[in-house]
């Protein structure tokens, strides 16, 4: 008879080679649940996910294009109807020039390593500033997109 399924201890894993992995099966796992969350609920989701090695994956129902447009379509009405000022208009403004700048990248145009060292480097620096943009998202905001 089978052991079946058995929970494992969640911790950092110590070879880049289980990482790497780990990091596929769970990241297929979650585009799973957000795909399923899409369906039985008819929200719309996007996801992002960085690999170890930077490499970003995503995921969006109905895709993540539409899905992060509709945030940022919704976003500048909250703007222009004074939610939010003029510190709301720069976070756009940045938004929007990460957005513009990461469709522009052409990963195949650099021709060494230390090039696509330089844009690892780059991209990681907007997914800090993303990261810290979103933690300043008002409660109010994120109820009125759920409502």
């Amino acid at each position: 008879m089978g052991t079946g399924k058995k929970k494992i201890e969640i911790r950092r894993r110590e070879k880049q080679e289980e990482r790497m992995v780990t990091f596929s099966k769970r990241r297929k796992g979650l585009f799973k649940k957000a795909h399923e969350l899409h369906s039985l609920t008819g929200a719309d989701i996007a996801v992002v996910a960085f690999s170890p090695a930077g490499r970003p994956f995503t995921h969006g129902e109905p895709s993540f294009d539409a899905t992060i447009d509709k945030y940022l379509n919704i976003k500048a009405q909250s703007n222009e109807s004074g939610g939010g000022g003029e510190c709301n208009s720069k976070v756009k403004e940045e938004m929007m020039m990460m957005k513009s700048w990461l469709e522009g990248v052409k990963v195949e145009a650099y021709e060494s390593v230390e090039d696509l060292v330089s844009v690892k480097i780059v991209v990681e620096e907007m997914r800090e500033k993303v990261l810290f943009r979103l933690l300043q998202i008002d409660e109010d905001f994120v109820g009125s997109l759920l409502g």
